[in-house]
């Protein structure tokens, strides 16, 4: 695995479960500590935030992040809570 400094738009992100890697999203842009996911890959049509630190490695084209589908979904932030999280709310 590659260092999460290789990290570019467009990339898959996704996370395992033991059984498998599950597709969370692709990498639309990065902003400071987070990956900034695609708007259309979420189930709701809102952008998602995740934070860098949770990124396992980089192998390819692929992100793989050290939680599991089910944390990162309940972790990730979206655009007002991300807000809200720098404004220490």
């Amino acid at each position: 695995m590659t260092k999460k400094d290789h990290i570019k738009r467009g990339m898959l992100v996704q996370a395992g479960d033991g059984k498998g890697e599950v597709y969370l999203g692709r990498v639309s842009g990065l902003k400071k500590r987070f990956i900034k996911l695609r708007r259309r890959d979420a189930p709701d049509g809102e952008r998602r935030f995740i934070p860098r630190s949770w990124v396992e490695g980089v192998v390819g084209r692929q992100v793989h992040l050290s939680r599991t589908p089910s944390t990162a979904r309940t972790g990730w932030l979206t655009r007002a809570e991300l807000k809200d999280w720098r404004e220490g709310r």
